[in-house]
């Protein structure tokens, strides 16, 4: 996943935290880097198992040309709607979803294999994802095992309930 645009360390905290409880394996930024938000990752993951990488490009149009086996995927709200996509879009097996936090960038829509509508109302990058990825795994996504996890949740309907692994 791709995300260009600056935002603040909590936006892409929430962001990030989005993408990975959804599936996907990575994020990266178009922006300065950031090694204490790197670090954040590295802990978090530590922590709650899995593998989910944080990095940083200065260079986003060489970051999508470079990944010539996938196909580009522009979240926005002016794209074709999701509902008529959805199922072709499933038949790829590497994909890199892109997403801009502050304006729409003209040449991504030309740039990206697709553009994609989540809806035609303005809505916030995080939400783009999330509902992308759920669609696209068809909700599994939901009863996801992260692998080498230190503690996990159990679900309870009236209390908070964590137990080290």
């Amino acid at each position: 996943m791709l995300v260009i645009g600056k935002g603040s360390y909590e936006s892409n905290m929430d962001l990030c935290l989005a993408a990975r409880a959804f599936g996907a394996q990575s994020v990266t930024f178009a922006t300065g880097k950031s090694p204490r938000f790197a670090r954040q990752f590295a802990r978090l993951n530590r922590k709650w198992g899995g593998d989910f990488a944080v990095d940083f490009t200065d260079d986003w149009k060489g970051f999508i040309a470079g990944k010539k086996n996938y196909k580009s995927i522009y979240l926005t709200r002016y794209g074709t709607p999701i509902n008529k996509l959805k199922y072709s879009l499933k038949t790829y097996k590497n994909i890199l979803l892109i997403v801009t936090l502050t304006e729409a960038y003209k040449n991504l829509y030309k740039m990206s294999d697709f553009n994609v509508s989540i809806t035609t109302q303005p809505h916030c990058s995080t939400a783009a994802i999330a509902i992308f990825l759920h669609l696209f795994y068809e909700g599994r996504e939901l009863a996801m095992h992260f692998e080498n996890a230190q503690y996990k949740v159990i679900p309870e309907d009236h209390r908070v309930h964590v137990e080290k692994a």
